[in-house]
């Protein structure tokens, strides 16, 4: 492959460097320089910019721990453009945060300026380029598929696939109507053909379309066409929790999500709804950090009417699976903060609480299992955990809104964090009934 390399910095001296040790890689490849001025403007104007294997971006990054995104303000926003190929940062100032921050964006590496050589620069083009590579080579995968879907939807022009369960695919559409990229969730032929397949997709419909809040996903259309049943919904390009917890995340960070997590719980509950399939993959990101739920085609009433599957009837993770619909009893709001609380586990631990050979042997763990201990540095949150995952309903927190408190309650107290007012242990670990002492904070595709 001869790549076309896109170098952008301020530095003329560091283009000529750059371009150098570039073209040594791929004497035959196409190397272009620009300055950081226009880049944005540059890159939706010229329609070649679509045709670039790897940006070299050159970035002044602040030293502040406290404000890691310094200076990335530029692949963010370079990053918000569809297609963008595989961006390699060089950093001036910045540090072990700011590198993270802007892994977790989307560069494909990050290269403090200080510490840089031909070896490394190397190393990440040619991770750059294999990542480009791969992405080119599921582009030309066969797309009879997809143009029949495109027939069968007209008003939806398909660029490519999300991702599939067994009953559904997601694709990335853009909607001719709409005029945006939206994510378009299609059942299988076989599973619109049955009564229960259908049941799921328009549950799911009234089911969000019944809550208006930036917490949960946005539908705009839902219809069936051709034999297929379809949802038209918002469409997230940071991606979910499952692709975040790839990069790693500190013990804080996972306290942030977790409550934010439960503060979007606390809205689906208030709405009269118990999520019963919450997830890393059903937890999708915005650019500004928050996050919305989705997926709501297992969804059932809190007062107990079904939404959903006839009794018996498991749907669902095996791995994020409460111990009550494991056993196949009525769930309720406690039954999704226990699945939070295998969220919050594996957010901490970086691998789930249980795992085994088979479906049945993780829902057995669930039921029976001993939950495992934290690690070290995690273990003042062990009575936390405690009453997230407990077996019982009634030794969970009561509702999504106690438990945000006591997350809060329990980020306060990390080393390094000013105390807040307040009884701490008696929120974490004291009467299911007591109040929290800390007042809680102001937060589409879903496959298994």
């Amino acid at each position: 492959m001869n790549p076309r390399v896109l170098i952008v910095d301020a530095e003329r001296e560091l283009r000529v460097w750059l371009r150098h040790h570039v073209e040594i890689l791929w004497p035959d490849g196409t190397t272009l320089e620009m300055e950081p001025n226009g880049l944005e403007e540059a890159y939706a104007r010229h329609s070649s910019a679509r045709n670039l294997d790897l940006i070299l971006l050159g970035l002044s990054c602040g030293d502040d721990p406290g404000l890691p995104s310094t200076g990335l303000e530029p692949l963010r926003r370079l990053l918000r453009f569809e297609e963008v190929p595989p961006i390699v940062v060089i950093a001036r100032g910045g540090n072990e945060l700011t590198a993270a921050h802007a892994m977790r964006l989307g560069a494909v590496d990050y290269l403090p300026r200080r510490l840089l050589n031909a070896q490394r620069l190397a190393t990440s083009l040619r991770l750059g380029l294999r990542r480009r590579q791969r992405a080119l080579a599921h582009a030309r995968t066969p797309r009879r598929g997809l143009d029949a879907l495109h027939l069968a939807l007209p008003q939806y022009s398909i660029v490519r696939r999300l991702g599939e369960s067994a009953r559904a695919a997601v694709y990335l559409a853009h909607s001719v109507v709409l005029g945006r990229y939206v994510a378009l969730k299609v059942t299988k032929p076989t599973v619109a053909t049955s009564a229960e397949g259908s049941r799921e997709f328009s549950r799911e419909y009234a089911a969000i379309s019944a809550i208006r809040h930036p917490s949960v996903v946005e539908i705009y259309d839902y219809g069936y066409h051709a034999g297929r049943e379809f949802i038209a919904m918002e469409y997230f390009p940071c991606g979910d929790l499952k692709t975040r917890l790839l990069q790693p995340i500190t013990i804080t960070e996972s306290l942030e999500y977790a409550q934010r997590i439960c503060a979007a719980l606390a809205v689906i509950h208030a709405a009269g709804l118990v999520h019963r399939d919450l997830k890393p993959p059903n937890v999708m990101l915005r650019q500004d950090g928050s996050i919305v739920l989705i997926d709501f085609g297992l969804a059932r009433g809190v007062a107990g009417e079904t939404l959903n599957t006839a009794a018996g009837v498991l749907r669902g993770s095996p791995y994020y699976m409460s111990p009550e619909q494991a056993q196949g009893l009525p769930p309720d709001a406690r039954s999704d903060l226990y699945s939070l609380g295998v969220i919050l586990f594996e957010m901490l631990s970086g691998y789930k609480p249980y795992s085994g050979s088979s479906a049945v042997e993780v829902i057995h763990q669930h039921v029976r299992g001993q939950r495992p201990t934290l690690p070290t540095e995690c273990s003042a949150l062990e009575p936390l955990l405690d009453r997230l995952m407990a077996a019982e309903l009634s030794g969970r927190f009561p509702d999504a809104l106690s438990a945000q408190q006591a997350l809060q309650a329990a980020a306060a107290a990390l080393p390094g964090v000013a105390p807040a007012a307040g009884n701490v242990e008696q929120s974490l670990s004291g009467d299911p009934g007591a109040s929290p002492a800390i007042a809680p904070l102001d937060a589409a595709v879903g496959l298994p």
